[in-house]
């Protein structure tokens, strides 16, 4: 009894602290200038995760170009994006160990002027194996930037990083979706020899990852075509001077930081202690790992095969499925923009049962209205699983944080590259299965993999609840020993 009430206590304590006596963002943003610091490096981190999401959107309709000035093949320049996908697989691996050793300002800033510089040089390259070397050094910058965002949004604001975990992804799908539109006039101008007769076939694949990003492309030749002159370079030296203002900001929050090194946040709670049995902290990343890799399924299986599905169960047309397409994209930027408000005012457990719940039944009723060929299916549930997909990964990200354990570099590094092999492996399963049986093992996996999601939830609910009664243990036990003292 006594035990329990020294816990109640203790626990009425920091929810006091933490809910009644947090002042507003405004009163913080004018009073407290550590709270007016990290909010600044987090505008800092959401600029450079548009700036990643700008490169990101920008590589498709480049790489025609890039064909032309290393004078290869569509088929072969598809390989400068499978090793920028292997680096960015490296980037990932490695990101936990080099922030862990590294002051993180500094190697971000370090990072981001070399990921501006390799931008810069690439389109002046003319050599077809050095383009590919630039790609996968490129890539591996990347990863590690894109692991380091959410590394320091997590370190900046611990339990409360929620809405701007939120911004953070928000930022990178805005700098996705403008590059295209900014990259357009750049390019070079194709046209056809009416002397020949051409067939253009391409299959493009380009898709992202909160910060990650993978992309195939199989093409075959354009035959017979000339290109005018292209102004590529301007389009990546946009890329270039984006990115560098990035670095810059850094360098000044590093030159500001020897002033205010040893000072910590009053209002800020802190992070989740990793006092835990090994078993259980093993158990909750493993579960937590499986969550996250089938969640990228659902992603990338809905990017990749919704046209192809539609084209060939639905017999739809292509500008059809294309609309479906642009629905899903539209419904995910609107779902990462409500995010941030979502996450702010409700608890962060709760918003995932509900999306998870919503997407498992918007999955069962896209395979049921398919089944029957309905179209009506196709137009409520893929942007309503968009909208569901939207924000799961960075609200992962913050539960873990809040409900289990510190997320360290480590635990970051192991996630994005664990989800970056799922997001390789998940066009070669479901291509196979769609290929021998039929276009329903579309909407088949989405149920599949949503259930999973939904059992694994349930699977992790349970063991925070192991976690919440061994951090009251230590708590009662700390207490006890203040006591006794």
């Amino acid at each position: 009894m006594i035990l329990k009430e020294i816990s109640s206590i203790s626990n009425g304590q920091k929810q006091g602290l933490d809910e009644s006596n947090q002042p507003s963002v405004f009163i913080r943003l004018h009073t407290d200038t550590i709270f007016r610091s990290n909010l600044y490096q987090t505008l800092a981190l959401s600029w450079l995760s548009t700036c990643l999401g700008w490169n990101a959107g920008q590589l498709g309709p480049v790489l025609p170009d890039l064909q032309v000035i290393t004078n290869t093949t569509l088929d072969e320049a598809s390989y400068y994006l499978t090793a920028l996908s292997l680096g960015f697989l490296l980037g990932a691996l490695v990101a936990g160990w080099i922030f862990r050793k590294g002051h993180q300002m500094i190697t971000m800033s370090t990072l981001t002027a070399v990921f501006a510089i390799l931008t810069a040089v690439i389109p002046w390259c003319k050599y077809y194996v050095l383009m590919i070397i630039l790609f996968l050094i490129r890539g591996s910058t990347r990863g590690v930037i894109d692991a380091g965002c959410n590394i320091m949004v997590l370190e900046i604001w611990g339990k409360h990083n929620g809405p701007y975990m939120q911004a953070l992804h928000f930022m990178y799908a805005v700098g996705g979706i403008i590059s295209p539109l900014a990259t357009a006039p750049f390019l070079s101008i194709r046209e056809h020899d009416d002397n020949y007769t051409s067939k253009y076939e391409n299959s493009s694949n380009l898709h992202k990852l909160s910060k990650n990003f993978s992309a195939t492309l199989n093409s075959k030749i354009i035959e017979s075509q000339w290109t005018q002159d292209s102004s590529v370079h301007f389009a990546f030296a946009i890329t270039a001077a984006f990115a560098l203002g990035c670095s810059f900001l850094f360098v000044y929050f590093i030159c500001r930081s020897t002033k205010q090194t040893n000072k910590k946040d009053d209002h800020s709670p802190p992070r989740v202690t990793k006092d835990l049995p090994r078993s259980i902290r093993v158990m909750s990343l493993s579960f937590m790992c499986a969550t996250f890799w089938f969640y990228l399924f659902l992603e990338k299986a809905m990017v990749f095969f919704l046209p192809t599905f539609t084209l060939g169960h639905m017999q739809w047309t292509q500008t059809q499925g294309s609309y479906a397409a642009t629905s899903y994209w539209a419904a995910f930027a609107i779902g990462r923009l409500s995010g941030i408000i979502i996450t702010h005012r409700f608890k962060t457990d709760k918003v995932l049962a509900t999306y998870i719940t919503v997407l498992t039944l918007s999955s069962f009723g896209l395979m049921i209205t398919t089944l029957y060929q309905k179209d009506i299916g196709v137009w409520i549930f893929v942007p309503m699983s968009g909208f569901c997909q939207s924000i799961l990964f960075p609200l992962l990200l913050s539960w873990i944080e809040e409900d289990f354990f510190k997320v360290t570099g480590k635990i970051v590094s192991v996630i994005m590259f664990l989800g970056s092999i799922g997001t390789m492996v998940t066009p070669i399963i479901l291509g196979y299965l769609i290929d021998l049986y039929t276009p329903m093992w579309f909407p088949y996996a989405e149920v599949i993999a949503s259930v999973c999601m939904l059992l694994l939830y349930v699977v992790l609910l349970c063991l925070r609840s192991k976690i919440t009664a061994v951090h009251q243990e230590i708590g009662v036990c700390l207490t006890i020993a203040e006591i006794n003292r």
